[in-house]
């Protein structure tokens, strides 16, 4: 049986250092992170929200870590939250709006860090911007070619591309 192209983006996209799939991560609840002793993994999500050719991208405030940087919106999955409700909870809080998750990209292992997140295509529902200080210090629509040129950007964000790119746009 050929595997789907989410199953291949998963194959691609989730490897941890010993092979196995990171996609793994979410029903190994508090494990151990396998190369960093002592920590364990915690799960986050990353909103993708387009508007035509643009994606919506974050500058970290100076509170957060990763201070200055640009990523996709997201953040911590809460104990007992899915990361569906979690992209859900975390783009109303940062930005002010509701979103609909539509469709699941992948995961991305953050590297050297217990973060494992998972990429959510998300349509904007209802609610103005309203940016939470604390947390984003700006936003910004950007095409996909300012997203590799940002700096300072997130690693992450060349990975999330990457997983964009193997969608057309109408299967977003």
């Amino acid at each position: 049986m050929m595997p789907t192209s989410c199953q291949r983006l998963a194959n691609q996209h989730t490897q941890l250092p010993n092979g196995k799939p990171a996609i793994l991560a979410k029903s190994m609840g508090n494990a151990q992170h396998p190369t960093l002793p002592n920590h364990r993994i915690r799960r986050g999500v990353i909103g993708i929200l387009n508007r035509g050719d643009e994606y919506l991208m974050i500058r970290r405030s100076d509170a957060v870590a990763k201070p200055g940087c640009w990523c996709f919106p997201g953040g911590h999955v809460e104990p007992g939250e899915t990361p569906r409700q979690a992209v859900g909870r975390e783009l109303l809080e940062e930005l002010g709006i509701h979103v609909n998750p539509t469709r699941r990209l992948g995961s991305v292992r953050v590297v050297d860090s217990r973060h494992i997140l998972v990429v959510w295509c998300v349509a904007h529902i209802g609610g103005n911007f309203q940016l939470a200080e604390k947390e984003i210090a700006d936003m910004r629509w950007v095409t996909p070619e300012q997203i590799r040129m940002i700096h300072p950007g997130l690693p992450s964000n060349h990975r999330v591309l990457e997983m964009l790119s193997l969608f057309g746009k109408g299967e977003l």
